[in-house]
This record gives C-alpha cells, sequence and structure tokens, in this order.
C-alpha cells in the first residue's frame, strides 16, 4: 500500500473520532499532537475538503465527514458564546416577513472576541444592549444560537437603522402574523424608546415612518390650560 493511502485511512479514522463540530485545540489531547502537528493535519483536512473552518481565528470548525451539512450556528456558538440572532432573519423565521437577509445578523457582547466569518453579519453590542433585550430573548446557548422574538427584533431594527436603513419597509412586514405581539412589541418599543404606535397600526399609520420617539416629546413639560 502506498504511503499517501496510509495518510488518507488515517485522517477518515481520525476524523469518525471527532464530533461534527470540534475546535482546533481539542486535537492535541486526543491524538497527543503538538500544536504544529494539529495545524499540518488541519491544513491538509481542508485541502481535502475534509473539514472546514467557521472563519478568522476562531479555531472552531465543521467535521464534513459527519456531516456535509455543517451547524454554523452551533459553531458561532461554541465560538462566541454570548451570540443572538438578530435582524431580518429573526423576523423571518417567526413568519414576519419572507425578506431574505444576504447573511443571518448575529449580535456579539463587545469586549469577547468577535470572529470575523462569511456566514453571518457579526455586530458589537455593548452589555446594556444584551441587558435591554434580555425579556426578549429566546433560547439558550447550550441548546444553540439565542434569538431575539420578533417584536424586539424589529425594535432593534427600527432602533439602530430605521425603515430607511433596515432592508425593509412597513409593506415587507406581516402584520397580521405579528398582530398576536403586543404585549411583547409595548415592552420592546419602551425598551427603545420608540415612538408610542401600536402594532395594529404600524402598518397604516405615518408615525410608523418614523419610529424614533422625538427626544422633545420625550422631554416635554406638560403644559398648563390657560386661565379664564
Amino acid at each position: 500500500m502506498k504511503p499517501a493511502s496510509r495518510t488518507q485511512v488515517s485522517a477518515f479514522e481520525r476524523l469518525r473520532d471527532l464530533p461534527a463540530l470540534f475546535r482546533g485545540g481539542d486535537l492535541t489531547r486526543r491524538f497527543g499532537w503538538t500544536s504544529k502537528t494539529a495545524s499540518q493535519y488541519l491544513y491538509l483536512w481542508k485541502r481535502r475538503g475534509l473539514v472546514q473552518g467557521l472563519g478568522g481565528h476562531s479555531d472552531v470548525y465543521a467535521n464534513l465527514l459527519a456531516s456535509r451539512h455543517p451547524d454554523w450556528e452551533g459553531a458561532v456558538v461554541m465560538a462566541m458564546p454570548s451570540a443572538v440572532l438578530v435582524g431580518i432573519e429573526a423576523l423571518r423565521r417567526a413568519g414576519w416577513t419572507t425578506q431574505l437577509a444576504q447573511r443571518p445578523t448575529v449580535a456579539v457582547k463587545s469586549g469577547y472576541p468577535m470572529f470575523k466569518t462569511e456566514r453571518f453579519d457579526l455586530v458589537s453590542r455593548d452589555p446594556h444592549w444584551f441587558d435591554q433585550v434580555a425579556p426578549g430573548i429566546e433560547g439558550s446557548s447550550d441548546e444553540g444560537l439565542r434569538t431575539l422574538r420578533p417584536a424586539w427584533a424589529l425594535a432593534d431594527l427600527l432602533h439602530h437603522c430605521g425603515w430607511e436603513h433596515s432592508g425593509l419597509s412597513p409593506d415587507d412586514i406581516e402584520w397580521l402574523q405579528a398582530a398576536s405581539a403586543e404585549r411583547d412589541w409595548r415592552a420592546a418599543r419602551k425598551a427603545f424608546a420608540l415612538a408610542p404606535v401600536a402594532l395594529s397600526d404600524m402598518g397604516v399609520s405615518p408615525r410608523a415612518h418614523q419610529p424614533r420617539m422625538p427626544v422633545a416629546r420625550q422631554h416635554r413639560p406638560l403644559r398648563r390650560p390657560a386661565k379664564a
């Protein structure tokens, strides 16, 4: 048998012992390799199409022998545990829109590593934002990528982008589908200081096109009635 064949068989055997997602650092512990040897194997495996990296210096890889359709969301959580799905994709999954984002948007807590990846648009959010949206986050990082509930995803999108830069228009939202989330929307719009427009009015009210509450309105004192 040729040496190349023995190397190929060895690669398959080793990858069969690895989970669908793994860290490059796991190879040194599992196989007793040095970091240099592990890097050389990863390089060869990538060239052969046996593994794919999440991207950047994440050190997270998908084992393509275990699955030809990697769980990239799980890989993002493995690399960046604070990750939360936001934006258009969060709305689409809830049935609030049929629009497709070019890449799903994921928020990552600032001050923690954020690794560039071609599979997601990553945005940095400070710890205050994570506290602010905590009531609207669904799921657990132990189970997969957490997601903003749609009312919170819409409020966050309008707060940061407004309709004009959000990639959506009011006509893109399925308002009948959204109608059941009025209570969630009230909490979300209050958290982001959005104009007090009900979801049931968002599709028809002109104020829906100017979602941010004007500063003057937020702080304007009550006017006293004129004396007779």
